[in-house]
């Protein structure tokens, strides 16, 4: 099996779109999948992203934290 089964999916789907022999009603299929995963990733992305912002701040005034308290210690 192959690892990036995610990749190769997408890859179908945009192959089915190009396709000049293949259905207008698979291509619209093949479109909406590819709006619907877009949307999904889009939203992981986001949702990642600030949860790695809020990560690095908190992180960043902890060690602040610790070297006030070394600081005065």
């Amino acid at each position: 099996m192959s690892k990036n089964k995610l990749g190769a999916y997408i890859q179908k789907l945009m192959t089915v779109i190009v396709d000049k022999e293949e259905g207008q009603f698979n291509k619209d299929l093949a479109y909406s999948e590819l709006k619907r995963l877009n949307s999904d990733v889009s939203e992981f992305l986001v949702k990642n992203y600030k949860d790695s912002d809020l990560q690095e701040e908190h992180d960043e005034k902890q060690l602040l934290l610790e070297l006030q308290e070394k600081k005065n210690g």
